[in-house]
């Protein structure tokens, strides 16, 4: 599970096939959806530091292509200021600060936490600088769990085969952000869904 998830900073980029083709597709959203930014950048800037200000909320991600055929569902609670609670295909597993509670065959591990491994979980959106010299759009718009949003698509760097897109909902926050690249020449990829912002009632307990 741990593995699956570092992908969302650790996959390899490399240039597609021409005719690579990724699974899936968000359906159309009804006609009162955000209007797009003037500024397309800015927009997701702006959800970036919206989503980072958050005090809880849940996750649902979706790896597609870890291997041929396979989809790794991982969920994921959030409360502030460092508390993390996973469940996957391992079980379920807490971090605590910069602890991590391994739970298996009724046991508990504590082992730390790797270096950088929180930061992808909690700052899904690039920053400033990771958007420098990256071309943002503004697409159309969508439903994301009864949530009206607007499609914002960053292309990465020239040649990487990689894209990054982002519904944004009215009140500036992400409700989904979706990652498609490549890993050692195959396609992947990873999609997050965001619930539960800013949920007084989502905890975290020790294990």
């Amino acid at each position: 599970m741990a593995a699956a998830l570092l992908l969302l900073s650790g996959c390899e980029q490399r240039s597609p096939p021409a005719d690579a083709a990724l699974p899936g597709s968000v359906p159309a959203a009804p006609a009162q959806a955000p209007t797009a930014d003037a500024d397309p950048a800015q927009a997701v800037l702006r959800a970036s530091q919206r989503f980072a200000a958050l005090r809880s909320f849940h996750a649902e991600m979706r790896l597609h292509g870890a291997q041929a055929g396979q989809v790794v569902h991982t969920t994921m609670d959030f409360v502030a200021p460092d508390r993390y609670r996973l469940e996957g295909p391992g079980g379920v597993q807490t971090i605590i600060g910069n602890t991590f509670f391994l739970q298996s065959e009724g046991r508990i591990e504590q082992v730390p936490v790797p270096d950088g491994l929180l930061q992808q979980w909690r700052s899904p959106l690039p920053s400033e600088a990771g958007l420098q010299g990256l071309t943002v759009e503004a697409g159309g718009t969508a439903d994301i769990d009864g949530t009206a949003t607007r499609l914002y698509r960053v292309e990465g760097p020239t040649g990487s085969g990689e894209t990054l897109q982002y519904w944004i909902g009215a009140d500036g926050l992400p409700r989904q952000v979706q990652r498609d690249g490549f890993n050692k020449d195959q396609p992947y990829r990873i999609t997050l869904r965001y619930s539960r912002l800013d949920d007084s009632t989502l905890q975290v307990p020790l294990p």
